[in-house]
């Protein structure tokens, strides 16, 4: 076979490579895992913006946590799953997403990035996916990063407009003094409540229900968490 016919085959073959790996959303530095089973987890739990779980549900979680820190990814795993797991998917308790910023800008763009999910009521399996993913990303999770990941979304659900994402995001990512976001009033406001209930870095919960409301700061175990709502379900 003639020496350019075989450059040419082989230049071929390492296209079609390199065309299956990009799929749409372009070349990807950081391989996004475990998406199947994030949107598993998910459903058929009701989901509006921050919110998951039934709106009139007896008991009320705010989760706040730091989309850039590992401590929330192992908090996530650890706390918040399982209390999803147990209280949220049989009705008897919803929970909040809400954004704790631990370090610069009161306002990370991971957390932008989640709250523009929200408005397709993808918040939980956006976020669920970077804390997943955060090790790998490192601190490359940046703005590619996040647009790998609503790909992701939008390939496993077909309901996510990554377009309307992408369009929200990119002014937000842009570093130019000046730059509108209104998606990032959520997580700014997140913050300012987090700071007004002198929350420390760490992941904390807030539960609230008939028989009050218990703050649990530093990363609280899942036993802890169980416990403050048992606590507040009971009635005064």
């Amino acid at each position: 076979m003639p020496r350019v016919v075989l450059v040419l085959v082989a230049g071929a073959i390492i296209g079609a490579i390199v065309s299956i790996s990009v799929g749409e959303g372009g070349p990807r530095a950081i391989e996004i895992e475990e998406g199947e089973e994030v949107v598993t987890f998910y459903t058929a739990i009701p989901q509006e913006g921050r919110r998951l779980g039934e709106p009139d549900a007896p008991v009320e979680i705010d989760v706040f946590t730091d989309l850039r820190a590992t401590n929330a990814a192992d908090f996530h795993e650890e706390t918040v799953a399982p209390l999803i797991e147990e209280y949220v998917r049989p009705g008897q308790a919803l929970i909040n997403l809400r954004h704790r910023s631990v370090g610069g800008s009161p306002v990370s763009l991971p957390a932008v990035a989640a709250t523009i999910a929200g408005e397709q009521d993808r918040q939980w399996q956006y976020a669920d996916l970077v804390l997943r993913n955060l090790d790998r990303a490192g601190a490359a999770a940046d703005e590619d990063f996040l647009l790998d990941v609503a790909d992701v979304l939008r390939g496993l659900t077909r309901e996510f407009e990554t377009e309307e994402f992408a369009e929200e995001l990119r002014p937000c990512a842009d570093a130019d003094e000046g730059t509108e976001c209104p998606a990032a009033e959520v997580p700014r406001a997140d913050d300012e409540l987090a700071t007004e209930l002198e929350l420390t870095a760490e992941p904390a919960i807030v539960v609230t229900g008939p028989g009050g409301s218990e703050t649990l700061m530093n990363s609280p175990s899942l036993e802890e968490a169980r416990a403050a709502i048992e606590r507040v379900a009971a009635s005064p």
